[in-house]
């Protein structure tokens, strides 16, 4: 969408409430004008002392007290239904974002880091629920008083409204001036908090780092470099605003001055009467109302159009067209229990130098049946974690290379593939909530809610139970921010159990028990082979000890498959393979005995 049909678009969700609001906003600046009409009246019958003229004057006294309490009821429904809008359309904006960017690719999300992310569904829907509340409420009042109180001010003198509206010209000039370099700031402010919030989400994470190495000065200091920035800026916005502010605002008071010079002149020539010019300096006063808001609703209009365009570069953000479209029931029935099947799969990453444009992947190929079980070893850099990545469709891979039954990966949504493929990675994500809604997460959308028996039976596969047990609060236990309550240990643990939680025709376990001992590892193996009998299994793992009784291993190095069989036969035909696993023995029967002498 452009920028005018996206305001078009979130102010027509409104338009009922807008459209009322207008209604009541035009009332109140119609009872606004037609007040001081009773006023000048009234003032205009003091002079007179016959009974008709006091009867007038109580009449006038009720007019204006009966129209100043209809106007503050209808006020106040204005303000409801012109503010509003904009609360729900900065709900309706933080749904539609979560939604692209839960379906933009991983390119998306490599281009924009998370805390510029943060920042605009923070700052910059701030700034849109301002722009659509406020700025609208301001912007019919201001369009109202404009069109209406001048006539009126027409009405009692024509030359003394031509010369109280020369300061306000003069004190538009200054305010062009301002407006226009305040456009550039308000959208440059945007853009450092969008650094600051980047930066505080690079260090935060790392928190644990900068202790251990000493980097807090030099943090600081990059902080406080970004912070500068953004105080710079907000004082340059907040100058101009200081500036252009208080010249409307003189402007206004050179207006009211013009007003009781030239008009005190007028009574005195008897051009106009004492109620005449009581009635224009209230009317001075309804024109000065809106054009003192000029200044700070053009602020809100500013910052209203510059949070829009960095919105718009989230949802505008191109989502393939195979992602919005999902499979109907049947077909995914039809789906279900099926092989995945790799053929002469090659990658390499993108951008990359042509000295470093090699494949990361190269002429890959295997099948999984429904119910086999098959492990991937590699050392670092062979290509595992690339390898899964392509198979749940992470990154991008080209057409003809990976099949789920008889249907190409890329021309099924991810949204759909991945209810068929579930991957628990080596970085397990733990939301700050209890342990037993942590391993509910993955099931949230499942037709059947797991009872707590089924809980209960996948913490005690991912050998997790002991565990449990020695918390205070048991499954209610929360394990704070990212897991951070846990060990690493108990956070795979808990992934694994999330994982297999959930139905799917084929788990992938990318290295994710590499934070546990070889027993634990082959208890987890093992209960996690007995609980998932009829589906596929691939484990991704550097530890022989992991793979041992897989139907099929394949040993990857430099991006190929140099090897491929069961671990008996892998033992006899791979020197690769048997060259490892006597060093990861040996490695291992070190460790048994080194925890033997301490023990002793």
């Amino acid at each position: 969408m452009t920028k005018p049909q996206f305001i078009w678009h979130y102010f027509l969700l409104n338009k009922y409430s807008y459209l009322f609001a207008m209604v009541c906003i035009f009332i109140v600046n119609w009872l606004q004008v037609e007040i001081p009409r009773f006023i000048q009246q009234a003032i205009d019958l003091l002079n007179q002392s016959s009974s008709g003229a006091k009867a007038d004057l109580i009449e006038n006294v009720q007019a204006v007290i009966g129209l100043s309490l209809v106007m503050v009821m209808v006020r106040i429904l204005s303000r409801m239904y012109a503010l509003n809008p904009g609360r729900k359309t900065e709900m309706v904006l933080k749904n539609d974002l979560f939604y692209r960017l839960n379906r933009l690719p991983r390119a998306f999300h490599y281009k924009y880091s998370s805390g510029k992310l943060i920042s605009i569904i923070n700052n910059d829907l701030g700034g849109i629920r301002r722009f659509f509340g406020i700025g609208f409420l301001q912007l019919f009042n201001i369009l109202f008083a404009l069109s209406l109180t001048p006539i009126w001010m027409w009405q009692i003198s024509p030359r003394l409204t031509l010369y109280s509206v020369i300061p306000i010209l003069i004190g538009f000039v200054f305010f062009r001036i301002g407006f226009r370099h305040l456009r550039e700031l308000v959208a440059q402010r945007l853009i450092r908090l969008q650094d600051l919030s980047e930066q505080l989400m690079n260090y935060l994470s790392g928190i644990d780092l900068i202790k251990n190495q000493q980097m807090g000065p030099w943090v600081s200091e990059r902080v406080e470099d970004v912070n500068q920035r953004l105080f710079r800026c907000t004082m340059q916005i907040t100058r101009i605003q200081t500036f252009v502010m208080p010249v409307i605002d003189y402007a206004n008071h050179v207006m009211k001055v013009l007003i009781l010079g030239l008009g005190g002149y007028y009574v005195l020539q008897s051009e106009l009467s004492i109620g005449e010019i009581t009635a224009f300096l209230s009317y001075s006063v309804l024109l000065a109302l809106p054009l003192v808001s000029l200044g700070r609703i053009m602020t809100v209009f500013q910052m209203g159009m510059a949070s829009i365009d960095s919105v718009q570069t989230v949802l505008n953000s191109k989502v393939a067209d195979r992602d919005l479209n999902l499979l109907e029931e049947s077909q995914k029935q039809s789906l279900e229990k099926n092989t995945l099947s790799v053929k002469n799969l090659c990658y390499r990453y993108p951008k990359q130098t042509d000295q470093e444009n090699k494949l990361v992947l190269d002429n890959i190929s295997f099948t999984i049946e429904p119910g086999k079980k098959l492990g991937v070893l590699g050392s670092i850099g062979s290509g595992k974690s690339t390898l899964v990545n392509c198979l749940n469709h992470y990154l991008d891979v080209k057409p003809g290379c990976i099949f789920w039954s008889d249907m190409d990966i890329t021309q099924i949504s991810r949204q759909d593939l991945r209810s068929f493929i579930r991957t628990i990675t080596q970085e397990a994500y733990l939301f700050s909530e209890t342990i037993e809604k942590n391993v509910r997460f993955g099931s949230a959308k499942s037709p059947q809610t797991p009872s707590r028996e089924q809980v209960n039976q996948v913490l005690s596969i991912s050998q997790l139970s002991d565990d449990i047990r020695s918390f205070r609060e048991h499954e209610k236990t929360i394990v704070g921010e990212k897991g951070i309550m846990l060990s690493g240990g108990q956070k795979q643990r808990l992934s694994i159990a999330r994982a297999i939680l959930t139905p799917s025709d084929l788990i992938i376990m990318d290295n994710v028990l590499s934070a546990v001992d070889y027993e634990t590892e082959r208890k987890i193996l093992n209960a996690v082979f007995h609980h998932i009998k009829e589906k596929s299994l691939l484990v991704v793992s550097h530890r022989i000890s992991a793979l041992e009784n897989m139907d099929e291993i394949l040993v990857l190095e430099e991006g190929r498959i140099i090897a491929r069989g069961t671990h008996s036969q892998l033992l006899a035909s791979s020197r690769y393979y048997r060259e490892t696993w006597e060093l990861q023995q040996h490695n291992g029967q070190s460790t048994v005995s080194e925890v033997k002498e301490v023990s002793l």
